[in-house]
């Protein structure tokens, strides 16, 4: 199934552009829509579209926004060519770029919202004899028990979730908080550390190892 990328744009150069990069792609499928302010009403916009608003003479932003909100939109949405400084910084919504951009950029920052578009639940998982409780965000066995904070639960439940498979650096990245720019891969490192150190007390039971790409959890034969 592909992913409905919705360009909502007037620029006959820009759409080109946009359509060369995704027109070889088997994960997003491309659809132009000019003169949105005509066409809205008709318009079925649905949560998991990827909407590019260009913004130009003729075209507002904010009557875009409006758009989106009266349709009931709340997912992440991508700006080109706005004249709001630090718009990604007013509304985590907002994935602003400006012109001239990188093709690679866009090309990640797609990949990213795709990524944040799956939806987990978080569920208490049961592995060897111990207990991951995401509720109450602690890990242990019948003995005892050690407390992580949120984002160290989600790291370790996405890992024993995949049973010793590689998990990469950049899918955690996305899982744990989302597209932002100021995240960088120590981040992630700081974090597999802490949560190290304090399973020190199960490392009998598994060990979390470096992957050529991410990280994975090594089970361990009692």
């Amino acid at each position: 199934m592909t992913q409905r990328v919705l360009l909502f744009s007037n620029d006959k150069i820009f759409n080109s552009i946009i359509n060369d990069l995704l027109s070889d792609s088997e994960t997003f499928c491309l659809q132009v829509v000019e003169n949105f302010q005509l066409n809205k009403d008709n318009l079925k916009l649905i949560e998991g579209d990827i909407p590019i608003f260009f913004v130009s003479n003729d075209t507002s932003l904010d009557r875009f926004q409006d758009f989106l909100s009266k349709k009931s939109f709340k997912s992440t949405f991508i700006v080109f060519n706005s004249s709001k400084e630090d718009l990604s910084k007013e509304n985590t919504k907002i994935l602003s770029f400006q012109i001239p951009f990188n093709l690679n950029q866009l090309s990640q920052a797609l990949q990213n919202i795709l990524v944040q578009k799956e939806d987990i639940e978080y569920h208490d998982i049961k592995f060897k004899k111990l207990f991951l409780n995401m509720t109450g965000k602690t890990i242990g066995d019948s003995k005892a028990n050690t407390k992580l904070t949120d984002k160290e639960s989600k790291i370790l439940w996405h890992l024993v979730k995949e049973k010793g498979l590689s998990v990469s650096q950049s899918f955690l990245l996305n899982k744990v908080w989302g597209y932002k720019d100021d995240i960088e891969t120590k981040t992630l490192t700081t974090h597999i550390y802490t949560i190290r150190k304090k399973l020190n007390n199960f490392n009998n039971s598994f060990s979390i190892e470096n992957s050529e790409d991410g990280y994975c959890v090594k089970f361990k034969s009692n």
